[in-house]
């Protein structure tokens, strides 16, 4: 299968967004019911985001198709011991399409993130995984953090 990694652009908003909206129903977040309101505010989400670097993306092109995403969302925190610069990265909306996994399409995307990640100087870069990416990231160099918290307002 051939296959083309590249920078997403604003070209691909809808892409990205059909392919977020995949991701979330995969893991439960997206219902038939709320799905045009979760796409609509996705697909505002990404124009901006990515019009203003507020959001970075690569895609996997086959034909001509996107059928996988790899996303950064990047800021900073005040400077500490395991990470002096402050500035973080996080991996979403990392999504391939089932019937393109086991070609390396993951991989290939994640190490485009990792690789601008150290070419901007980012100290850290975290993540969520589901169990499907699991093996990936822990084969990538990702360690467990279990300190994690959160409060929905």
């Amino acid at each position: 299968m051939d296959w083309n990694i590249r920078k997403a652009a604003l070209k691909d908003v809808d892409a990205i967004t059909g392919l977020r909206i995949e991701l979330l129903k995969a893991v439960g977040d997206v219902s038939e019911g709320n799905r045009a309101i979760v796409f609509d505010a996705n697909g505002r989400y990404f124009q901006e985001k990515l019009s203003n670097g507020g959001y970075s993306a690569w895609v996997a092109d086959v034909r001509r198709t996107v059928v996988a995403i790899s996303g950064l969302v990047f800021f900073e925190r005040p400077p500490h011991g395991e990470n002096i610069s402050g500035l973080e990265a996080y991996i979403m909306n990392m999504y391939t399409k089932p019937e393109y996994r086991g070609y390396g399409l993951g991989r290939s995307l994640l190490n485009e993130c990792i690789n601008n990640c150290r070419s901007l100087g980012v100290g850290r870069i975290w993540l969520h995984s589901s169990q499907d990416g699991y093996h990936l990231y822990k084969k990538m160099g990702f360690i467990d953090k279990d300190s994690e918290m959160e409060l929905l307002l």
